[in-house]
């Protein structure tokens, strides 16, 4: 697969992925895809195939406001593929945690944004550099702990990875995905890169690298030491960063001007709604008043007939009594 014929099938995905939502009756905002298209690891041929997995930001409806239901949550599997959904108010959180999986979708090349929030939206996304800087020691402590997940996952029997185990010993994409965020925390607070440079795999010779281990070319001997050794330098360069920071180092103004303009989101999308809706009880009562049964134009034809007056000329002469 050429990489305009990957681009033309991951984005077909993602119109698959929004429709799909779309129809369960979410009000979207964006869907984004999550994972390896977004490293420059995806493959897809017939010896592995890539999951085309996203993220979808929705709007939460009004009643859900006014009866204080619990924000959504949720994920679906569509032909094999998984949509994770989030409430805005849920993916605010998610940054503020510095959750790396929910923040490299901002810097997404792989979208669909609803065209009704694209101005609102483009306005949030231009926060990225940001938004990834909010709390480093943060996000720093949850790569690593990202990363001890997988040291545990790596031959742990999960339903998805059972295959994988029997023919592998371990689970090769739980190795990749460990030594990862070993290369994205170092290439962050050490090597200083932006976000999204920091998680793509430019050089040639890496990327391969990387793509071998996913493919299960390492042996499971080779795998756990591997685990071990990128585990634990993730692990130091955390606690570095969380020496030259301290602990808490929380920048409340990004915080606060994001959650502005996700407050500004959602209060644009209630009251849009209920625009809209308003036109559509105007237009039904003005249907249903101007609507006539059958019988009733046929009635009306009737007494149009009797009550016809002939045509004059002059319009006084409507009011001169016939001799």
């Amino acid at each position: 697969m050429t990489t305009k014929e990957q681009d033309k099938f991951i984005r077909e995905r993602l119109k698959a992925h929004y429709k799909y939502i779309e129809s369960l009756g979410y009000e979207i905002v964006g869907i984004f895809a999550q994972g390896s298209m977004n490293y420059n690891l995806f493959i897809y041929d017939d010896s592995y195939k890539s999951d085309v997995d996203s993220k979808c930001l929705v709007i939460p409806t009004l009643d859900n406001l006014i009866k204080g239901n619990s924000m959504v949550s949720k994920k679906y599997d569509f032909e094999g593929e998984q949509i994770d959904v989030k409430d805005v108010r849920v993916m605010m959180e998610m940054w503020k945690k510095q959750n790396q999986s929910y923040l490299e979708i901002v810097f997404n090349k792989y979208k669909k944004i609803n065209p009704k929030y694209k101005k609102m939206m483009d306005e949030i996304l231009s926060m990225k550099d940001d938004i990834v800087k909010m709390n480093p020691p943060q996000l720093a402590r949850c790569v690593s702990g990202m990363s001890k997940e997988k040291v545990v996952a790596l031959e742990h029997p999960y339903p998805t990875a059972i295959d994988k185990i029997e023919k592998y010993g371990y689970c090769p994409k739980q190795l990749a995905s460990l030594i990862r965020l070993a290369h994205l925390i170092r290439n962050l607070f050490i090597n200083n890169m932006n976000f999204d440079k920091a998680m793509f795999y430019k050089d040639k010779k890496l990327r391969q690298y990387m793509i071998d281990v996913k493919r299960g070319e390492i042996s499971l001997e080779k795998a756990r030491e591997l685990a071990t050794l990128y585990d634990s330098k993730t692990a130091t360069i955390k606690d570095f960063v969380i020496e030259q920071y301290g602990k808490e180092c929380f920048n409340k103004k990004i915080c606060d001007n994001l959650e502005n303009k996700i407050y500004n989101l959602t209060k644009y999308s209630i009251v849009s709604t209920l625009k809209e809706n308003n036109k559509k009880k105007i237009k039904k009562t003005l249907d249903e008043f101007v609507y006539f049964t059958k019988e009733e134009q046929e009635a009306e034809a009737k007494v149009i007939e009797k009550m016809f007056v002939q045509k004059k000329d002059n319009f006084y002469d409507y009011y001169k009594e016939d001799k």
